[in-house]
């Protein structure tokens, strides 16, 4: 037989006012509420989130497992930044769900929560996890089941600019061991030495995996397994009251001082060069040392060799889940199957979705690595031999958590509420919004 892969676009799939009232719809009214799949015709259609240089790549790896499957024939599509999910609620909704899919960790719960994905058990024969470390796969568990199989692993590590602390003649700190005081002095002692031109720190404090580690690290959690709020008043306070303080040391700008560029490495503070310590994604430290001229070093977050609980977490940096109503979960899980543990596919598609889940095939492709990205590989590794907590979907209501907390703490930034008020309102926020579909 011979293996067609199609490829296509959605744009058209319905109309402007159809895909309106279907987004007003949700993924289904109610848990179970997933439409009845079609008979099989052979076909397996694979989606994904991403921009034009991702879907090449996962195209050209798919090209590759056309070479050794002749009997599946492949359509394929993606969609970048947030109208990714909007279209993929417009599918499940019209009845028209893809068969193998991306999630997010924010949607992960939420749709298998309404019975919309295939418990990945179920095609275990075809579907080969076993190489997985049971944190790793088991990020994709919810309720016991196996929902999604991260596409890739990640974490979010410190970066310093060692030129800048170098050029102005501060000592950089042992990222081992540093703490967040060390981390306050460092950064106040580069904005003074530096006459200002750079500050010394940009603390996220509005961004909600930073403080997901801040609580860790201190016996608590953003939310715990059921996906309930898992975090005290006081433990916020604390994490707004570090900001204030950075900023009454002159440490970090106040929030009128420094103008947000952008999120691309190229356009961040850091990699301008405007501030010389901040938090990065941890696969993306190759990108922010280009566009940094090569001086960056990275390495844990502040307090984590001191903490109660190490915070940092090594997580999915995305999901691959199969539709519930799949006409063809088998052959769709065999393409899973290809994907996670693939070498040489796993090599085409590159840390483009992070490290590989499974660590032979992160082997497989040391050798081939930059050497920038042998230190984000390596940075992962270390993570990952580390007794870290493990990490649980996102339940519902979490994407609407993160928001909320970003604006509190522009509140908190321009001080119109306290470090206590606005403690006290992201409380309230989380526990009226956790679990809320």
């Amino acid at each position: 037989m011979t293996f067609t892969l199609k490829r296509t676009t959605t744009a058209g799939i319905l109309t402007v006012m159809g895909a309106t009232a279907l987004v007003g719809c949700g993924i289904g009214d109610k848990p179970g509420e997933a439409a009845t799949g079609d008979e099989s015709d052979g076909s397996i259609d694979v989606v994904w989130k991403g921009d034009a240089d991702r879907a090449a790549s996962i195209q050209e790896a798919l090209d590759l497992f056309n070479e050794s499957h002749p009997d599946v024939t492949i359509t394929t599509d993606y969609q970048s930044g947030s109208e990714y999910m909007q279209k993929m609620s417009i599918r499940f909704a019209s009845g028209d769900a893809p068969d193998l899919m991306r999630q997010e960790r924010e949607t992960l719960r939420d749709y298998s929560d309404r019975g919309t994905l295939l418990d990945l058990n179920e095609v275990s024969d075809v579907l080969d996890l076993s190489a997985l470390s049971e944190t790793v796969r088991d990020a994709g568990v919810v309720d016991g089941k196996q929902f999604g199989v991260p596409g890739g692993i990640t974490s979010f590590s410190y970066a310093i600019r060692a030129d800048i602390l170098d050029e102005y003649g501060v000592e950089v700190p042992d990222m081992e061991t540093w703490t967040w005081d060390d981390l306050l002095q460092t950064a106040a002692e580069v904005t003074e030495a530096s006459g200002g031109e750079v500050w010394g720190t940009e603390i996220p404090v509005g961004e909600i995996s930073n403080l997901g580690i801040w609580l860790r690290q201190h016996g608590e959690d953003l939310w715990d397994a059921e996906g309930n709020p898992a975090f005290t008043a006081g433990t916020v306070e604390a994490w707004f009251d570090m900001y204030l303080e950075a900023v009454d040391m002159g440490a970090q700008p106040a929030a009128d001082q420094l103008d947000q560029l952008g999120a691309a490495a190229d356009q961040s503070t850091l990699g301008q060069g405007l501030v010389a310590i901040n938090s990065i994604p941890t696969n993306s430290f190759a990108v922010f040392n280009d566009v940094s001229g090569g001086g960056l070093e990275m390495g844990y977050y502040p307090g984590e060799s001191q903490a109660e609980q190490r915070g940092q977490q090594v997580i999915p940096s995305l999901y691959w889940s199969i539709s519930a109503t799949s006409a063809d979960p088998e052959a769709s899980a065999e393409v899973l199957d290809f994907l996670i543990n693939d070498p040489e596919g796993a090599a085409i598609i590159g840390s483009t979705h992070g490290q590989p889940a499974n660590p032979d095939v992160s082997a497989a492709m040391a050798d081939d690595l930059t050497e920038d990205d042998k230190i984000a590989f390596d940075e992962i590794l270390d993570l990952s031999e580390l007794d870290l907590a493990a990490p649980v979907p996102d339940p519902a209501g979490s994407a609407a958590l993160r928001d909320e907390l970003a604006s509190i703490a522009d509140q908190v930034k321009f001080g119109q509420i306290t470090s206590a008020e606005g403690a006290e309102q992201f409380v309230e926020v989380a526990e009226s919004t956790l679990g809320s579909a």
